[in-house]
């Protein structure tokens, strides 16, 4: 059992991953919707979004369309892009959820 078995998250978003396509002898990263998720976020003094979620999202892949409980908008429609992953562990030393930061993403190919 889980020491913390509840654990409300305050914002939803939608979470994007990528694929590498070799196009002639370039690399191309395209990114496409694989679902809504549950998170907690706020952002640093280096402006840089601290996000804590129980599921991992690794890093390069996207997040956009923050919204809060009323289903409003926070921070515009920004794109934020995951910059570093670290587990978060409880007193048993098992992975109780996953902190990641953000930062903002500049890309137009979404």
């Amino acid at each position: 059992m889980k020491p913390a078995a509840y654990k409300r998250y305050k914002f939803s978003a939608e979470h994007y991953k990528f694929v590498r396509e070799q196009v002639g002898s370039n690399s191309v990263i395209k990114y496409y919707f694989n679902k809504n998720i549950s998170l907690t976020a706020g952002l640093d003094t280096n402006n840089r979004m601290i996000i804590t979620s129980d599921q991992p999202i690794v890093i390069g892949e996207l997040i956009r369309n923050i919204k809060d409980a009323n289903n409003d908008l926070i921070l515009d429609d920004t794109v934020w892009q995951i910059s570093s992953l670290q587990p978060t562990l409880n007193a048993f030393n098992t992975i109780d959820s996953y902190t990641m930061r953000a930062v903002k993403y500049t890309g137009n190919n979404l």
